[in-house]
């Protein structure tokens, strides 16, 4: 008899999120079906999908090159000057 997995099962053994799980099942990308209302992953159909399985690179947005990208003391952000004592407790003895 097959050993059969949950969704959480399978997200923690493959160390991803359980909604990624569910995800791939949607796209029919992992084999499951539901029994009593829960979705089940049977081990061999695990063990299939992570050897033929292939992730999809990630898509980084790249950040713009700001053509002066230099600081100077004029930089308003070192004009700063901070506030002592507003939110400190009096010392009173």
């Amino acid at each position: 008899m097959d050993e059969f997995y949950t969704v959480n099962q399978a997200a923690a053994a493959l160390k991803v999120h359980r909604l990624t799980i569910r995800r791939y099942i949607k796209e029919g990308n992992l084999k499951a079906f539901r029994a009593g209302g829960n979705i089940r992953i049977a081990l061999p159909d695990l063990k299939a999908f992570t050897q033929s399985f292939v992730p999809k690179n990630k898509s980084h947005k790249e950040l713009p090159v700001l053509a002066e990208a230099n600081f100077s003391f004029n930089d308003p952000i070192f004009r700063l000057k901070a506030r002592l004592g507003m939110n400190r407790p009096s010392e009173k003895g």
